[in-house]
């Protein structure tokens, strides 16, 4: 998504005044966390530019990343899924002349300058199906070929253009260049794929850092997406001995958690009465950094839930090495995409 060539390279992930990344050598994944004074993005764009320089240079400079090739996720906060009706388009290049123009227009956003790619599927490359059956890879569901909409409506993904422009000029000052920007349910989908049952339609909800992102995946793919600031201010992160912890009032933490549950609740009924009539949602899936994830924000979430609510987790290590954290997964996952 908004790729420019073919490349594996480092992964960056950035939240509240975090910047965690991650990269595979020689067989084994180095990664890490860098911390920050203060918060790197304002309701506006891109704040610290100077210190995110800074961080970023001693990330490549202390892991011997010469000219490095970065990949970030959308910022979730400027994050929008639209589902425009199919009509009588027929081709992609007609439904992107369609959103060139109507961007902004007929379809009203929140923000300016947006730069928008299509969530269908690329018509099948057989070469690559055989290859893929040779090997013995698991198939989860035969797609159609040339799908372009969902329920005759064409889910695109939308974000703010000159946000990724700043962060683009901050990683070039920095000693990098930016080849490719990702939707962070995307990458951690694709990353856990085994762990999902792709037969139903489900909700990713990832967690981190006081904020939360409610992704509806309907046949495949990701349809609607919600940005909740549940909590951000009460969280802050610092540094203790040679670790950077998450820190927050406890009891304020777990309230906030339950009216998010209820919240979810509420969107799951929503999208299945007011958008999608004909679909019912399955599963949902917490995946993030939350450092409770799997114990008390489950716990909430699925007690304001009938629908069932299982945690995704780490599974992701290499040779000898430990199981790679979970707040490293979002960017271990920017790292392991394929730009084209």
């Amino acid at each position: 998504m908004f790729g420019k060539k073919k490349s594996i390279s480092l992964g960056i992930d950035i939240q509240k005044n975090v910047i965690r990344y991650c990269t595979m050598r020689h067989g084994n994944w180095i990664y890490g966390e860098k911390l920050a004074n203060g918060s790197f993005f304002t309701e506006n764009g891109v704040k610290n530019q100077a210190e995110l320089n800074e961080i970023l240079h001693e990330i490549f400079v202390e892991n011997h990343l010469r000219n490095p090739m970065i990949i970030l996720s959308i910022l979730n906060s400027k994050l929008l899924i639209r589902q425009i009706p199919l009509n009588k388009m027929q081709t992609e290049k007609e439904i992107r002349e369609f959103l060139y123009f109507e961007l902004g227009e007929s379809i009203p956003l929140p923000f300016e300058k947006p730069i928008f790619d299509l969530l269908v599927l690329d018509p099948a490359n057989q070469k690559k199906k055989k290859t893929a059956k040779k090997r013995g890879e698991e198939k989860t569901r035969i797609i159609k070929e040339n799908r372009l909409a969902v329920n005759g409506q064409v889910p695109v993904i939308i974000t703010s253009e000159p946000i990724l422009e700043e962060l683009g000029e901050c990683i070039h000052k920095s000693g990098g260049q930016l080849i490719g920007v990702d939707c962070s349910a995307l990458t951690y989908s694709r990353l856990l794929k085994r762990n999902i049952n792709w037969g139903q339609n489900f909700v990713l909800v990832e967690l981190d850092s006081g904020a939360a992102t409610i992704t509806i995946f309907e046949e495949l793919v990701p349809v609607y997406v919600q940005y909740e600031d549940y909590n951000q201010a009460n969280w802050k992160y610092r540094k203790q001995t040679d670790d950077i912890i998450a820190e927050f009032r406890m009891s304020s933490e777990l309230e906030a958690l339950e009216v998010l549950g209820n919240t979810l609740q509420n969107l799951i009924t929503y999208f299945e009465t007011e958008i999608s009539a004909t679909s019912k949602i399955a599963q949902i899936y917490l995946v993030g950094g939350h450092p409770l994830l799997k114990n008390e924000v489950h716990k909430r979430i699925q007690q304001e839930n009938k629908i069932p609510v299982k945690t995704l987790s780490s599974t992701v290590k290499l040779k000898n090495q430990k199981r790679l954290p979970d707040r490293f997964l979002l960017a271990a996952g920017l790292s392991m995409k394929e730009v084209r």
